[in-house]
């Protein structure tokens, strides 16, 4: 049998060649705006943003609960958008989501833990502070809810955002 002609085998074409397996055009994924006016990556596997797999492995779609201010839905869907790339990011987010909900109840939001604690002495459901409990906020965190803290992984971003619709949910807004 005679041996293959080294320039007759097949030679893999070049990266920059080869097809995206999630469907971006070939090359490295582009930059298009977001309508948010944010830069939005395609190439990204599809139907991640705002996503998480549950332990089955199927998607489960976050949305942002029902009675969320209108201005603070885009926050509330970039947390969740992030929450599996960057769990310390989207917990942050949710942070400084969960202060704006507090102060929109005429609280100060300087204390995460105290302003709920202070919360439901005023009526609200004592549930939210057992949540609070499962969430263990650091002192740092209830104090500097913007701060990323890297130790922060993705069951806190969705134990976060969970607190979120629970707290919209059982808190009305305040009326002005």
């Amino acid at each position: 049998m005679p041996s293959p002609d080294p320039g007759s085998q097949a030679v893999p074409a070049p990266e920059s060649e080869r097809p995206d397996p999630y469907g971006a055009p070939s090359g490295r994924a582009e930059q298009h705006g977001a309508p948010s006016g944010r830069a939005e990556q395609h190439g990204a596997p599809p139907g991640r943003a705002g996503q998480h797999s549950d332990p089955t492995g199927r998607a489960e779609q976050h949305s942002a609960p029902p009675g969320l201010d209108r201005k603070l839905v885009p926050l509330y869907d970039e947390a969740a958008a992030v929450a599996d790339v960057s769990p310390a990011s989207a917990c942050a987010l949710a942070r400084l989501l969960l202060r704006s909900l507090i102060q929109s109840q005429g609280l100060r939001g300087r204390h995460l833990v105290r302003d709920i604690s202070e919360l439901v002495s005023a009526g609200a459901p004592v549930g939210l502070l057992r949540a609070l409990d499962v969430m263990k906020l650091s002192e740092t965190e209830a104090r500097r809810p913007g701060e990323i803290n890297l130790a922060n992984g993705h069951g806190d971003a969705q134990n976060l955002l969970m607190f979120i619709h629970l707290f919209s949910e059982h808190v009305s807004p305040r009326e002005r």
